[in-house]
């Protein structure tokens, strides 16, 4: 065999070993990346709160928020459980290991009523460059402006094959298959069907990554 045709063979061999590398990469559980998007929401859900105050944000609603099963009466009225809030899906086909920022809203039906469930009517957040929305809810029951707009990199799940999402602290911000951090117009943590500020530091362990969350100020830090 000629030295050309050698080194030729060796090119193309060394391209489908670099190929299959750059594929097992890929398929890697990417923490950091998970990690990171992670801190990234609790820091946005914490500007949102503070910036947009649970009361300012009736301002501008008027007769204009007019989706049906929203009573709108009591969104102008009403707002105890109208804070912004991050929640962590950690389970399910379509939002295991995925994330949320969103406002609930009072509705004529009790099923529906603040369901602590990011569905259509609700006030999702959006992101400042793309205006996509930050929820990683399944496509089928949030608000339509979400349908085939929702943020990628908040369903950890599949943006960065994360297998492991959960609170550490042991706090009422842990629900069944969930867990969500409210921000009030300081930026204190609230969890619970209560809404009190938990007495720990919030430990969120994000891969094989920790973030921690100050629960009085609301700050996050890895």
């Amino acid at each position: 065999m000629k030295l050309i045709e050698i080194l030729y063979s060796l090119f193309i061999v060394s391209i489908l070993a670099s190929s299959a590398w750059f594929a097992y990469s890929f398929s890697l559980p990417n923490n950091t990346r998970a990690a990171l998007t992670t801190l990234y929401a609790i820091k946005h859900a914490r500007m949102l709160s503070l910036i947009d105050h649970s009361k300012l944000g009736y301002i501008g609603f008027g007769d204009i928020y007019s989706f049906a099963r929203v009573d709108s009466k009591r969104l102008l009225q009403n707002n105890a459980h109208f804070y912004w809030q991050l929640q962590f899906h950690t389970s399910g086909i379509y939002t295991k290991n995925s994330l949320s920022i969103y406002r609930d809203t009072p509705r004529f039906a009790n099923t529906t009523d603040f369901d602590r469930r990011p569905l259509a009517g609700d006030i999702v957040a959006l992101h400042i460059g793309t205006t996509q929305c930050l929820s990683g809810y399944n496509n089928t029951n949030i608000t339509g402006f979400c349908k085939d707009n929702a943020l990628f990199d908040f369903r950890l799940h599949e943006s960065t094959r994360l297998q492991t999402l959960t609170l550490q602290s042991p706090t009422t911000c842990q629900e069944r298959d969930t867990f969500r951090f409210y921000f009030d117009d300081f930026s204190k943590v609230l969890c619970g069907q209560r809404l009190h500020t938990p007495n720990s530091l919030q430990r969120i362990l994000v891969g094989n990554m920790m973030i921690f969350v100050e629960p009085q100020t609301g700050y996050a830090f890895l």
